[in-house]
Order: C-alpha cells, then sequence, then structure tokens
C-alpha cells in the first residue's frame, strides 16, 4: 500500500457509503469528456491532481459567456496561473503537455464547485482534525481557514496559499452571521460526519489522525472537500491561546503510551 491516499480513492471510499455519500461533492476522474460534461451542469468545477497537497495542481474551471474557458490556480510547482482560452484542448494540454509523445502526466479528478464563501466573496473552509484514541475516533479540534482578496477568483482557501487561520466561531459568524442553536447544528454535524468519515477511511488506509477539509453550502451544509493522512497541526497554535493544539499533542502522547 502506498503512504498517501489519493483523491480518486478517497472519493469511491466515500460514495459507497450512505452518510458520508451526503457530504461529498460530485466527483469524477478527469477526461476531456467527463470536464466538458461538470462545465455544463455546474457554474464552475475543480481539477486536482490526485495525489497533490498544498493547493498545488489544482484548478478552478469555468465558461464564460463569451464560450471562453478560464482556469485559474496553481501549478503543480506551486506557480499561479489565471487564463481564459477559446479551446478547452489548451487547458488539457497543460495538465497533459507530454500526451503527444504517448506520456500522461499522472491522474486528476474532477469536483462540482461548491459556493464556500463569506458575504464579501473571500473562500474559506474548516479543517477538523479527528483522532483514533484507544479505538475509538475523537475530534481533536477545528478551525477556520478563508482566502485573502487575492484568492476570490481561484476560491482556494489553503494555509500554503495565503489563507488566514481564525477560530471556527469567528468563521461562522462571518460565514452569515449564524444563530448560535446554526452553529452548533453545524458544529455537530461536521462532528459526526468526521467520525463516520475516519471510519470509513480507516478501513482501507488505516491511521492515527486524519485532517478533512470542509466547505459550507449556501444553506450552511457542510460538503467535505478532501481527507489529508499526514496532516500538520501548525495551524492550530495559531488560534484560542493554543488551546486546541495542546489538547493534540496531548491525544498524540496518550496514543503513543497506548502503542508501548
Amino acid at each position: 500500500m502506498s503512504d498517501t491516499l489519493g483523491k480518486w480513492k478517497q472519493s469511491l471510499l466515500l460514495q459507497q457509503n450512505p452518510i458520508t455519500a451526503k457530504f461529498i461533492p460530485e466527483t469524477t476522474k478527469y477526461s476531456l469528456e467527463n470536464l466538458l460534461d461538470f462545465i455544463s451542469r455546474y457554474d464552475f468545477v475543480y481539477v486536482k491532481y490526485n495525489s497533490a497537497g498544498q493547493g498545488r495542481a489544482m484548478y478552478k474551471v469555468y465558461k464564460r459567456k463569451d464560450e471562453h474557458y478560464c482556469f485559474n490556480g496553481f501549478t503543480m510547482q506551486g506557480e499561479p496561473i489565471n487564463k481564459c482560452v477559446a479551446a478547452i484542448e489548451d487547458f488539457h494540454q497543460l495538465l497533459h503537455p507530454f500526451e503527444k509523445f504517448g506520456k500522461l502526466s499522472g491522474t486528476y479528478i474532477i469536483q462540482e464547485g461548491i459556493q464556500s464563501w463569506i458575504q464579501n466573496g473571500q473562500p474559506f473552509s474548516i479543517r477538523v482534525h479527528v483522532q483514533n484514541l484507544k479505538g475509538e475516533w475523537v475530534i481533536g479540534g477545528m478551525f477556520g481557514k478563508i482566502g485573502i482578496s487575492a484568492t476570490i477568483d481561484h476560491g482556494i482557501a489553503n494555509t500554503h496559499r495565503g489563507a488566514l487561520v481564525l477560530s471556527l466561531d469567528e468563521l461562522l459568524m462571518l460565514h452569515s452571521e449564524m444563530e448560535d442553536s446554526k452553529k452548533k447544528e453545524v458544529v455537530d454535524c461536521l462532528k459526526e460526519v468526521s467520525i463516520t468519515v475516519a471510519e470509513v477511511i480507516s478501513s482501507y488506509f488505516p491511521c492515527r489522525e486524519y485532517g478533512l477539509d470542509f466547505g459550507l453550502n449556501r444553506t450552511g451544509r457542510p460538503v467535505l472537500f478532501e481527507v489529508n493522512t499526514t496532516p500538520g497541526i501548525g495551524g492550530f497554535a495559531r488560534i484560542e491561546n493554543k488551546t486546541i493544539w495542546k489538547r493534540i499533542v496531548e491525544i498524540r502522547k496518550l496514543q503513543n503510551e497506548t502503542d508501548s
């Protein structure tokens, strides 16, 4: 087994579970035919490299009213790119530059675009850290990531691409000035879904912890973007006097004691 779990395999596993299937965007393997199908049905889509992380090789793609295709995001090297072209084949060429020599550049997936933005248009996501302690999955903590104004066009809220970290409470207030009862409903749903996702993923790819990235759609319903199998916890150290970070570290210590 490889030491990473690709985005396509994640999607297949989560689609098979009736609970987690309700909380993931429509996803398919990349091909030009599939891309054109998704673009015809959604305002925008994301094309992501199967095994890249940190916002690399990820593009927001949509069709403009003048029939041009626009793609905005980051290359495999993490370089920003923002172009509109008359032929979608030009975008395909970016993904697979050596196809004419009979070589494809790995697997990409296409995901339905989810409008996870606060009221001024800045994109955001929610990181949920899930840990296994003595055979039970527990929520280590959560925080929000909000894109800076420069990220509005591509909608990628990733701390490696300039996103800012804030507490979940602050984020939910910014999202739609949620009432306390609605905030509790969203947080409870995030916790419940995250535990189920961890159970599903660990049945195929066992880890001691996972980092789950969610968006919220316009109604406040969580949508799972991705599962990270080697999650960092640096973001937690930036909020709430490191309280959540300390909890995650404490659980890691207890995991080590249990293992030994």
